[in-house]
């Protein structure tokens, strides 16, 4: 039964008493929210109610773009190679560009927090991160990230095919993320 207090039904009431167009929502369940300094957000708040993880990792936010798998998926696709962990076996990632999700989102701004789902965050100028390619992997050697894995998305770079990366740390790979705040 869908109350007043839905989430959905919640952000088309916010979208359309501004006078906005009725917000797209994601089809399937969301696996990376997008909040911050956005322009095409699809979902209101926090609720208390059904967010609990966002509530377990002290997240807050007033509008956010929700990507289930099929909107990731309808984004432009990139395949890397890379080593991860360091130094182990080069695998094959396959996701769109951090870059385009954050366009999706209409992002406007200079930095990102990215969050995974143990509350470990890590801050990256958005600059560098393009810059590096980042990917925004759903698939490791063509099976799904998934979440007790490294899922539902993990941030990669093709460090096996990037001399200038060949020495760069895992320290910006951060993994099951479910969250990127744009500031």
């Amino acid at each position: 039964m869908l109350t007043a207090t839905t989430p959905s039904l919640l952000a088309l009431a916010a979208a359309l008493a501004l006078g906005a167009a009725a917000p797209a929502f994601a089809d399937g369940p969301a696996l990376l929210t997008v909040t911050g300094e956005i322009t095409d957000p699809n979902r209101g708040p926090v609720d208390p109610e059904t967010d609990k993880l966002f509530l377990f990792n002290e997240v807050s936010f007033e509008k956010a773009k929700e990507f289930d798998l099929g909107s990731l998926e309808k984004l432009p696709q990139t395949t890397v190679h890379a080593d991860f962990p360091k130094g182990e076996a080069t695998a094959e990632f396959s996701g769109p560009l951090l870059k385009d999700v954050l366009a999706a989102a209409g992002a406007d701004g200079k930095t990102i927090m990215v969050q995974a789902m143990d509350g470990y965050a890590i801050e990256a100028e958005v600059d560098d991160l393009v810059a590096k390619g980042a990917v925004l992997a759903l698939e490791r050697d063509g099976k799904a990230l998934g979440i007790g894995g490294l899922g539902p998305t993990q941030i990669v770079f093709p460090r096996a095919e990037r001399p200038d990366l060949a020495d760069m740390s895992d320290d910006l790979w951060i993994w099951q993320i479910y969250h990127i705040k744009v500031e």
